[in-house]
């Protein structure tokens, strides 16, 4: 029985006692959370942790087989030494090398750097001609704006305007991060003509060697004087093209001399190729503007756009700096729709506390919401945490809104109960707060068990589980402290409530409480006396609940699909041809396209009477690429989303020549090049194999209704003349290693030297002219100086063959791979789905047919299967927590199983969620269920210890749960209308930014609101059906002893 003494014991009844001591501990964290608010920095998304190193090397003019033996198979056998690497990425393309190599996670990313560079700078045996190879450490790069300088003036004028608007970007204060996409890069080509080396009787060595030695600058010394010393230099260098046409070559006997202008063009321009990017049909250069993980992004854009604000003003007339792309801008409106969620869900918990309790009661369990909210935000930025204001920071902030008000509920109406009975007095609100103290804390504890496996996540993509994880888990926590050191205090010294029937607020609530009330005695007690007197029939409709839902789940009425589809404020056109395909056929197929986005555009106007399209971005990327962006207008402006867009788009694109793939990009995850929905590695080193499994799964995948895009990695249509030197070129004295290098020579050219100009680097080439260089005959016309100075065309000393090749190799962890990737229509089939259907069909024919091949699942197909994994492997962790927590305070080993009863059923809770609210399951949903997890048991954890205190007292078995159930409803209805209304806000936003998290707010939402029923039934009967079975035990001992006892005597 309880005394005076001991409501005057603990850190409760002393906080209650000196309101003085809880006031100021909540000032002091509200002005914490305060300072914090303002300052904290703000993202788009988590900061991720990038443990990727990566290696380039460029090597001119080589062949990818070349580039792959003579550098990346050294790369590989260098880097085989090193500790810490997960997997090695390498790619052999034509005149270039890469390689990606990936970190494991209990390896220091800095440290495995120096050891690559130490193993890459120990190989010895790279080719003459390689450039030093580049090894860096890839950066989390925050995306803040693309700015573009566009008009209608020539591509050299725009380069150069360009340049001093990069210049003027890197110097501003806050911006740290500049990268500039100019287009083609500067380069001088020094052409000379067949018909001119034949008359003057040079080689391109020779003109390559006169550039070189005549321009330069070059220090000779010093000269020691009575005044001091002087310094001797030559200053020499060309920097433009005609201080290159006056450089000598030769003089001739009678004193002429023979200038480079002479003998060749010289080309002060850009690189070969075509140079197009526009944005909306006018000549542009663009601006990265990209932001540190320490800087905020709304900091670094309001500084660019007041510098882009000033700069055009001092523009010339028809050019513009337009910040077309600002991510701040999304990140503004998905924080604000994040916010007004979390007001609207927060004003409606109020509403539903003011319902059923006194209104000031409602207003100082309410004031745990900002204490706790305030609470987490003082300790986010810190360095142990280091959590940003971002897209799921905040909807952690929601998803805890109804949560983190449940242990203040479970105090106030304990203490209103207290009140009642007893009468207003400190002792009695102390008593009340101390009869549920332990079961609220260990409720919220067990919440918080079901979000450590988030915080403990690791790898890369670990930032948005932790970011969720530390915010819930800091917000509970923070609950805690209010509900047991502040509230009590608060509730200490509120007035008893007196009567007043002309108060509108009064007579709704005592309507409702009598409602309620009689709910309790007319409908719920007589269903639970039922339930109780019945409870095996009970218990199997209970389990039927769960086989139909898991039936239902199994039979495909409701989908699983991964990541879900959200439309993304951009549609993105991305072309590949075939690496054999002329520049002009991808710069058709860009016109094309760009064309047909522009007449759909034209068809919506007309239909919608409103514009859909709102910038529209083209740029030819390289040879074989392009690229087209199309910004949309607002979401509230859009007559139909992104995927109407694409959906009309992939209906009108028209059918090219020579194209090997055209992506379209709708959505905000998943998708895209080398990824798409689904995506298999095929590996092994016999290349007819790895070609013929991957034929075999393109058209596996054809096959399957609903998947479209199909696209794999390797580089078709390449065509090489290959040589073979012919007896002739033996006996002139030629070897294989002078015929190809004068090959290259004719066809790529040579680099002379590289100038710096206006802080770019420019290579200077010599080389025939493109008429002479980039047309098949050009092969058979090559000329190829014998030893002894003559001249012969290539065809005389070399069989030349056209023959298939390879644009590029890729190789993985020393194997070569091509990747095939799909994208699906999610309403037909999903990943897992087609990864089944091809398991069972094709795989098995790959496996028998082709040994030497080996296929994987890649991408987000299995990120799939790793996330459907390591969910099981995290609910094991989290019920292994919970059920620790639980028979500690309970002091028992059986009740924690019967109070964990209630898991499956927020399981079933969110499936049915999902069904009622017409979306798709996904691993997005899989965090909710983590979140109803740990909420669903706390209401019967304090319902358990409610019937075990009754027990306690001296109640019947039968009368004490009961009475738990009738003492305990308006707490759990209360703690589940709570979760469940400040849920749904977000529910039911219909903006686009919301897609995202929704589906983790139903998770949680019909979870809680489905396991209280089970609290409420389903927990009372299994407390007798336990009791059942511990008397069905004692008898079974009973009868068993004896024997053994009588059995003795023989």
């Amino acid at each position: 029985m309880e005394t005076v003494d001991d409501t005057r014991k603990g850190v409760i009844a002393w906080f209650a006692r000196n309101s003085v001591a809880a006031n100021l501990l909540m000032i002091v964290i509200v002005l914490m959370g305060v300072y914090s608010a303002m300052t904290i920095r703000k993202q788009m998304f988590p900061q991720l942790e990038i443990n990727w190193i990566n290696i380039n090397i460029t090597y001119h003019g080589a062949a990818p087989q070349d580039v792959e033996e003579a550098i990346t198979v050294k790369l590989e056998e260098a880097l085989a030494s090193v500790q810490g690497i997960e997997r090695l990425i390498t790619r052999s393309n034509r005149g270039s090398a890469s390689a990606s190599i990936e970190v494991m996670e209990e390896y220091e990313p800095q440290e495995v750097l120096d050891e690559v560079k130490t193993a890459v700078d120990s190989i010895s045996s790279f080719p003459e001609g390689m450039e030093s190879p580049r090894v860096s450490r890839a950066k989390f790069r925050q995306e803040v704006m693309y700015v573009s300088l566009y008009g209608d003036v020539d591509n050299f004028t725009l380069k150069r305007m360009g340049e001093e608007v990069y210049n003027e970007l890197r110097s501003l204060p806050d911006v740290s991060i500049v990268d500039y996409y100019s287009g083609a890069n500067y380069e001088i080509g020094i052409e000379v003509s067949r018909d001119k080396l034949y008359e003057y009787g040079f080689t391109f060595n020779e003109i390559a060697n006169a550039v070189r030695n005549w321009s330069t600058n070059q220090s000779a010394g010093q000269i020691r004087t009575d005044d001091g010393f002087i310094s001797v230099r030559v200053e020499n260098q060309a920097y433009v093209g005609a201080e290159f046409e006056r450089l000598p070559l030769r003089t001739l006997e009678d004193g002429t001399t023979i200038y480079l202008g002479d003998v060749a063009t010289v080309n002060d321009g850009f690189e070969e190729g075509i140079n197009y990017t526009k944005l909306n049909g006018h000549n542009a250069v663009t601006f990265f503007i990209g932001a540190t993980k320490d800087q905020s992004i709304t900091d670094v854009s309001q500084t660019v756009k007041e510098f882009i604000a000033e700069r055009n003003e001092t523009l010339p007339t028809g050019i513009t700096l337009d910040p077309w792309v600002d991510l701040t801008y999304y990140l503004n409106g998905r924080l604000n729709m994040m916010l007004s969620n979390m007001f609207w869900g927060g004003l409606l918990v109020f509403g539903i506390l003011a319902l059923f309790l006194r209104m000031k009661l409602a207003m100082w369990v309410m004031l745990g919401l900002p204490v706790s909210f305030l609470g987490a935000m003082a300790l986010l930025p810190h360095s142990w945490i280091d959590v940003t204001i971002n897209v799921a920071s905040l909807f952690a902030f929601i998803m805890v809104l109804g949560v983190v008000v449940d242990d203040a509920i479970v105090i106030g109406e304990s203490v209103h109960a207290e009140v009642e009975d007893r009468g207003q007095s400190i002792d009695n609100v102390i008593r009340g707060a101390q009869k549920v103290a332990t079961p609220a804390t260990f409720g919220v504890l067990t919440t918080c068990a079901a979000f450590v496996p988030m915080i403990l996540e690791t790898g890369p993509d670990s930032a948005f589980p932790h970011a969720i994880g530390y915010v819930v888990v800091l917000c509970l926590l923070f609950s805690l402290v209010e509900s047991k050191l502040i509230l009590p205090a608060h509730l200490a010294n509120m007035k008893p409530a007196k009567p007043n029937p002309r108060n509108i607020v009064y007579r709704v609530q005592t309507a409702i409480s009598n409602t309620l009330q009689g709910f309790i005695e007319r409908q719920y007690t007589p269903a639970l006396k039922w339930a109780l007197h019945y409870r095996y029939v009970v218990m199997a409709l209970f389990t039927a609940v769960i086989l139909i839902t898991v039936g239902m789940f199994a039979a495909g009425l409701l989908k699983f699909v991964g990541m879900p589809k959200v439309p993304h404020d951009f549609a993105i056109v991305k072309i590949e041809m075939n690496a054999s395909t002329p520049e002009q056929a991808t710069m058709d197929t860009l016109l094309a396209v760009e064309e047909m986005i522009n007449e759909v555009e034209a068809d919506i106007q007309e239909e919608f009477g409103k514009p859909l399209v709102d910038k529209l971005f083209v740029s030819m990327q390289s040879r074989t690429t392009a690229e087209i962006q199309a910004k949309l207008v607002d979401p509230e402006f859009r007559p139909i989303d992104t995927f109407g867009l694409s959906a009309r788009w992939r209906e009108k694109m028209p059918e090219f020549t020579g194209l090997k793939s055209l992506t379209i990009i709708d959505q905000v995850m998943g998708g895209g090049t080398n990824d798409g929905d689904v995506s298999f590695r095929v590996v092994g080193n016999n290349l007819p194999q790895l070609r013929a499994a991957a034929a075999d799964i393109r058209a596996g995948l054809d096959k399957i209704d609903g998947v479209f895009e199909i696209q794999d990695s390797e580089q078709r249509g390449v065509r090489e003349a290959r040589f073979t030197l012919k007896p002739v070129a033996y006996s002139l004295g030629l070897t294989t290693a002078d015929v190809a290098n004068q090959a290259a020579f004719s066809l790529y050219g040579i680099e002379a030297q590289r100038i710096v100009r206006d802080s770019e680097e420019i290579r200077v080439m010599v080389r025939y002219p493109e008429g002479e260089r980039n047309v098949l005959g050009a092969v058979n016309q090559v000329l190829i100086q014998t030893p002894a100075g003559a001249r012969v065309p290539l065809q005389e000393v070399a069989d030349i063959e056209l023959v298939d090749g390879i644009n590029q190799i890729y190789r993985e962890d020393g194997k070569r791979t091509i990747t095939v990737w799909a994208n699906l229509d999610f309403a037909k089939v999903q990943p897992l789905k087609v990864a089944e259907i091809l398991q069972d069909g094709v795989f098995k024919e790959i496996e028998r047919d082709y040994r030497d091949v080996e296929i994987e699942e890649s991408g987000s197909l299995q990120d799939e299967r790793e996330t459907f994994n390591s969910f099981f492997i995290n609910i094991g962790m989290i019920l292994l927590m919970i059920f620790v927590l639980l028979a500690l305070p309970l002091r028992s080993y059986s009740q924690p199983l019967m109070i964990m009863s209630v898991i499956p059923f927020g399981i079933v809770g969110a499936i049915w969620g999902h069904m009622i609210m017409g979306y798709d399951f996904s691993s997005l949903s899989l965090f909710g269920i983590f979140a109803a997890i740990g909420v669903v048991v706390n209401d019967s954890l304090v319902m358990v210890d409610y019937v075990n205190g009754a027990r306690e007292r001296g109640e019947t078995l039968h009368n004490a749960v009961l009475q738990g159930g009738r003492r305990r409803f308006r707490a759990v209805i209360l703690t589940s209308l709570t979760t469940f209304i400040g849920l749904l806000p977000i529910m039911f936003e219909s903006s686009l930014q919301a897609k995202i998290v929704i589906p983790m707010a139903i998770s949680l939402a019909y979870g809680v609101l489905f396991a209280t029923f089970v609290t409420l039934v389903l927990v009372p009967v299994l407390y007798l059906v336990m009791n059942d079975m511990g008397r069905l035990r004692r008898k079974t001992v009973a009868w068993f002893v004896p024997y053994r006892k009588k059995s003795q005597h023989y």
